[in-house]
């Protein structure tokens, strides 16, 4: 390493190191039983950083995680900003597989999931938009019109943030493409993930060859069955009932991230991202992402499924999206508009458990209590708790008194879902799970 280097790679810590005191004097006012523990894990998670960027400019013994981590730098622009400094971020996710098991999955293929991520700038709450990946649009680069997965197929992940910048008028920051052999081993290496099948699911593909044999029930799903679970989409709902899948299993992956266990496998993880994904971004932004969903509270996530309907030209079927509905969840997760605050009564179309019926007339009267009027209520068997919020009116403040004093809600979903005529006009939809 040569003077200059060495001297700029000094300043780099040194202002990393500003940055982190920085970070840790705003948060000083937090305390809590756990306070040493998470700021010991946050020190190792760091330390790794920084021998992270050691090697990469003087090239210490070599192993693999810190090959993979260089040839991840390699891929990237170095910059040294950390995202909570960064402002809001919107990062597009693209899950992809390859086209046959010898294939390069980062080129030709298209992109199975597609996922926008806003992170807002203090880096404590997250806006994820699932984009059905048959959503007709115009690709950009004149491809003209065809199916919004294709984009990476016909140009990589530069043609795919082009043509959802110009379909949806919005600036992506980075973009993070990942293939299923990399979900596999990040699986494996925080040894599986619980989750509650909803049903029955089996599927075979010979040609790809990929075998779906799931159970219903709760169960901790290992890396085999975790890629079954996220691309079974064989059924009456197909993709929508798949990105609904992954919603969940986001959800149940970010509780898992939380555990000390998880976060002290950070560079063993940081290895596995390293050979299995492709990115423009640089280490630090990587190592937040993992750092942030580590800490991520589940109250602080708003999701959202692009609106529209099914349609087919010719043999081609097609996701038509509502552009009207589409512009709204845009305005309120990407652009994060802040509904007025309305002081009149909001109203609520209710699906509880039948487990819950001898309880159910107790916890409509708290509703009431808390300024909410149920409107239409029905028995549902459901897996899930959810707050599905319908009208502008419908806004996130609103539900923080509702996670806290009705039983079942405090970890549940928030989601946006733009429909003023769905279940007779009331402005949220509440699922109470068993």
């Amino acid at each position: 390493m040569n003077k200059n280097s060495l001297e700029s790679q000094n300043r780099r810590l040194k202002k990393l190191n500003r940055l982190e005191f920085a970070v840790n004097a705003a948060k000083k006012h937090k305390s809590g039983d756990n306070f040493g523990l998470k700021w010991v894990l946050k020190a190792v998670f760091i330390s790794f950083l920084f021998l992270g960027i050691i090697y990469y400019f003087a090239e210490p013994e070599k192993s693999p995680q810190m090959i993979s981590v260089r040839n991840v730098i390699k891929k990237t622009r170095f910059r040294s900003k950390l995202m909570t400094l960064a402002g809001d971020k919107n990062i597009l996710f693209l899950g992809v597989d390859s086209n046959g098991r010898m294939a390069n999955s980062f080129f030709g293929t298209r992109s199975d999931s597609i996922i926008l991520l806003n992170i807002d700038k203090s880096g404590e709450s997250i806006n994820m938009i699932s984009i059905p990946r048959d959503s007709k649009v115009y690709l950009a680069g004149k491809k003209g019109s065809d199916k919004i997965n294709s984009a990476h197929a016909f140009g990589g992940p530069v043609l795919a943030v082009k043509t959802i910048e110009d379909t949806f008028g919005i600036d992506i920051n980075n973009y993070i493409v990942v293939n299923y052999a990399g979900v596999r081993d990040f699986i494996q290496a925080i040894g599986g993930v619980p989750i509650n099948i909803e049903k029955r699911m089996y599927y075979r593909d010979k040609t790809a060859g990929l075998i779906i044999d799931l159970q219903p029930g709760y169960q901790v799903l290992d890396a085999q069955k975790a890629e079954g679970y996220l691309r079974f989409r064989n059924d009456a709902m197909g993709d929508i009932g798949r990105i609904k899948r992954q919603q969940w299993f986001l959800q149940a992956l970010l509780d898992k991230l939380k555990s000390g266990k998880t976060i002290l496998k950070a560079p063993e993880l940081i290895g596995i991202l390293g050979k299995n994904i492709k990115t423009d971004m640089n280490l630090f932004d990587l190592s937040n992402i993992l750092n942030l969903a580590g800490e991520l509270k589940p109250e602080n996530i708003k999701i959202a499924t692009l609106p529209g309907r099914p349609s087919k030209y010719g043999a081609v079927s097609y996701w038509i999206l509502d552009a009207d509905k589409t512009q709204k969840i845009i305005n309120r997760l990407i652009y994060r508009d802040i509904p007025a605050h309305v002081e009149e009564e909001l109203t609520i179309s209710l699906f509880y458990a039948p487990e819950l019926t001898d309880e159910i007339d107790d916890i409509v009267d708290k509703f009431h209590e808390l300024g909410f009027r149920i409107k239409f209520r029905a028995k549902k068997k459901n897996h899930y708790s959810q707050i599905i919020a319908h009208t502008k009116k419908a806004a996130f403040s609103r539900t923080s008194s509702l996670k806290k004093e009705i039983p079942g809600l405090s970890n549940c979903q928030y989601v946006v879902e733009p429909d003023e005529a769905q279940y007779s006009y009331t402005d949220f939809t509440i699922v109470i799970a068993e």
